[in-house]
């Protein structure tokens, strides 16, 4: 399956994140993302997207920049040949997984060989006879393409999950790691 074009939206009725993808073969496949599998599963993807640029001997450049910032510049790389004006196609010849959007609750990751990642979404099926899963796999112009659609997604969500910022807002991504820190004790 060849992915056409994606599409990340926060709606409000639901507090879901509505991810679409069109294949060029006329299909559409809709996903549900909750707050709890994006807050368990975008740290991940950030870090797998740095790990990708590392694996393929991408991580230092010639001035001593470290990973992340070199991750950050390939993305704005990719965003920039991205095209995010063309409308969304949403009349779809086919739904393979069926109208409703599946609800992701496990999510399956695993990196292939050129820099990509197969993503595979599988729904609990609780309730429900069917079982309904799919796989897709991003490469990495379109695995940043994704994420910064997430990303703008979750700014509309307003759920508290931080993001990593782009290189264009000026700002560094530090995680706080003394958010869960105890203070010290001392003994007198």
């Amino acid at each position: 399956m060849t992915i056409h074009q994606l599409q990340a939206s926060y709606v409000l009725e639901q507090d879901r994140i509505l991810v679409r993808l069109n294949t060029r073969a006329g299909e559409e496949l809709r996903l549900w993302l909750t707050r709890r599998m994006v807050r368990n599963l975008f740290p991940h993807m950030l870090q797998m997207t740095t790990d990708l640029l590392s694996d393929q001997g991408q991580s230092a450049s010639h001035d001593g920049a470290d990973g992340n910032a070199l991750t950050r510049f390939k993305r704005q790389e990719s965003l920039q040949k991205a095209d995010f004006s063309t409308p969304f196609h949403s009349q779809a010849a086919s739904l393979p997984i069926g109208d409703a959007p599946l609800l992701a609750s496990r999510v399956n990751i695993t990196v292939c060989d050129g820099g990509a990642l197969r993503i595979g979404f599988e729904e609990d099926g609780t309730g429900s006879a069917t079982k309904r899963s799919f796989e897709v796999t991003l490469g990495q112009d379109l695995l940043h393409g994704f994420m910064h659609l997430l990303e703008t997604a979750l700014r509309q969500a307003d759920w508290g999950i931080r993001l990593e910022p782009s290189a264009a807002d000026g700002e560094s991504f530090a995680p706080d790691v003394f958010a869960n820190a105890k203070p010290p004790q001392y003994l007198n």
